[in-house]
């Protein structure tokens, strides 16, 4: 069977100025606790815009709208998708079973991780950059 192209897809959530990032669950003997995008593995021959619609709905508990490509980031040597979209709805649950923690946080927040080295992959604060980009092209 023939890999995805795309190791995971994660989405940003946007909520007016704040951006939705999540600690994933880590494996026995990781080493600290990360701020990440929410999403997940890309199943075989599984749309992309797909997977972050399932990834979503498993982590999450939620269902998206219109979902923007933001683009595709490296993380150790494999391709990640990111998708981005407005999300006004109250986040009443999460997966417990994947993620330890979910918060609201700001452009400069998340840029205060990346810099104290708090990022999951290290591509979040750029791909959540690229996003709002996207937002003020549109205005």
């Amino acid at each position: 069977m023939r890999k995805p192209a795309h190791r995971t897809v994660r989405c940003i959530l946007r909520r007016g100025d704040r951006y939705l990032m999540v600690i994933h669950r880590g494996r026995p003997g990781a080493k600290g606790l990360r701020w990440g995008l929410p999403g997940g593995r890309v199943e075989a021959r599984e749309a992309l815009e797909d997977a972050a619609r399932r990834e979503m709905r498993e982590e999450l508990g939620i269902a998206l709208g219109t979902l923007r490509e933001v683009g595709t980031y490296r993380y150790k040597g494999a391709a990640h998708k990111v998708f981005g979209t407005d999300y006004t709805e109250r986040i009443l649950r999460f997966g417990r079973a994947e993620l330890t923690k979910i918060g609201w946080h700001t452009l400069e927040e998340i840029e205060a991780f990346a810099a104290r080295g708090m990022l999951h992959a290290g591509f979040e604060a750029a791909a959540v950059l690229d996003f709002a980009a996207l937002g003020r092209e549109l205005r």
